[in-house]
């Protein structure tokens, strides 16, 4: 089997290349700035913004590749996109991965988010993951095609959880069975 660990160079449909391997300390000030990107687009991902590069370090070495992971798309050194998944913190929820994902503006809809997503979830499945588990925002149609078209199934919808832009938008919980 190939070790989900490994770096590799991957061309997206429009013909562009990255490398899609697991994060290292040298990329905190760039997941920092894909991660304020992404943020100040408001409508994707909870963060808004991060200031603190010491709290982005520590975050950052928290990845283990054992018990978390985070995965980079990274092109020329710059990092576009990233992909994460946390291991449950209980006994009893160990078998779940929480799994997120951060894509900059002018990388999406070029197989980039499949082709992280497809690592997480391999990844997962090696170091013997059951549950995948995600939170989506209800008007991010893109994101919920794609995990859908992966397997994941909605298991829950918080109503009116966040806000944008003044606006009240449901967060819609989604879930993958890798188990036996």
């Amino acid at each position: 089997m190939v070790d989900p660990m490994r770096a590799e160079r991957v061309t997206l449909r429009d013909a562009r290349t990255v490398t899609i391997r697991p994060s290292r300390m040298g990329d905190a000030e760039s997941l920092m700035r894909n991660a304020n990107l992404v943020g100040a687009e408001a409508v994707y991902i909870l963060l808004d913004h991060i200031e603190d590069m010491e709290a982005e370090r520590r975050w950052l070495a928290a990845f283990d590749g054992v018990h978390n992971v985070l995965f980079v798309a990274d092109t020329a050194g710059e990092i576009v996109g990233s992909a994460d998944c946390d291991g449950g913190n209980f006994p009893k929820t160990q078998h779940v991965g929480g799994v997120g994902i951060a894509i900059r503006d002018g990388w999406r809809e070029v197989g980039l988010g499949r082709i992280l997503m497809n690592r997480i979830l391999e990844w997962m499945r090696v170091r013997g993951f059951k549950k995948a588990e995600l939170c989506v925002f209800a008007s991010n149609a893109r994101a919920r095609r794609l995990y859908e078209s992966l397997g994941f199934l909605e298991e829950g919808v918080r109503r009116r959880r966040v806000r944008i832009r003044d606006a009240y938008d449901d967060e819609v919980l989604m879930g993958l069975w890798l188990g036996d």
